[in-house]
């Protein structure tokens, strides 16, 4: 009959490693012995489960994208719900969408990662970037007839331009004239944005 000559070490025993091992013990989630466990809840301001899905869904964004977005919100001053629509709306791949050179937000974010469009005549190829009341978005002309956004523009009607943006399509280019407006934007009209903590309490 084998007789066991070695004992387990218990979690709470003080045993000394290898140094090269000592890294890789800092820097794991949960202490040594523990396995899994209950994760902190995120702070941070929070919408309600409805609002939030139709805002995902609309802007085609991600949960940390959309947190990012009511963070920079609340640190504005005035309503957090006027301030989230303008994170939202001024998104250069938002605003790209809006003035009919992409037929959708996915296809705008695509467009703008491959360096189609300038903003005041400089490079921009990130879909997050805010765009400041006063910059224009420009086509470059070496991209002007390309497939997508021939076929955008010649879907795109005038009647379908915000208020907030002055589009001159035989120029290719779009001017933010002002801040946009919550009761401006259709996908914003009709969803009750309450911003909250994640307790919910309101802001």
């Amino acid at each position: 009959m084998a007789v066991r000559t070695t004992v387990r070490p218990s979690p709470e025993d003080v045993f000394p490693i290898h140094p090269a091992y000592g890294y890789r013990m800092r820097r794991q989630r949960h202490p040594v012995g523990v396995r899994g466990g209950p994760r902190p809840a995120p702070g941070g301001p929070w919408l309600d489960d409805t609002a939030r899905h139709r805002v995902r869904a609309d802007y085609e964004l991600r949960d940390r994208q959309l947190a990012r977005a009511l963070v920079a919100a609340v640190s504005q001053p005035g309503d957090s719900a006027e301030n989230l629509a303008g994170q939202l709306e001024q998104r250069m791949d938002t605003l790209v969408q809006r003035a009919g050179f992409a037929r959708s937000i996915n296809e705008a974010r695509d467009l703008v990662a491959h360096n189609t469009f300038t903003v005041d005549g400089g490079k921009v190829n990130r879909g997050s970037y805010l765009v400041s009341p006063g910059q224009t978005i420009q086509v470059r002309p070496d991209r002007q007839c390309r497939a997508p956004l021939a076929v955008a523009m010649a879907g795109h009607t005038a009647g379908d331009t915000p208020p907030y943006l002055e589009v001159r399509p035989e120029h290719g280019t779009a001017t933010l004239t002002r801040e946009p407006q919550r009761q401006e934007v259709p996908a914003l009209r009709d969803i009750p944005l309450a911003v909250r903590t994640i307790e919910g309490n309101p802001l």
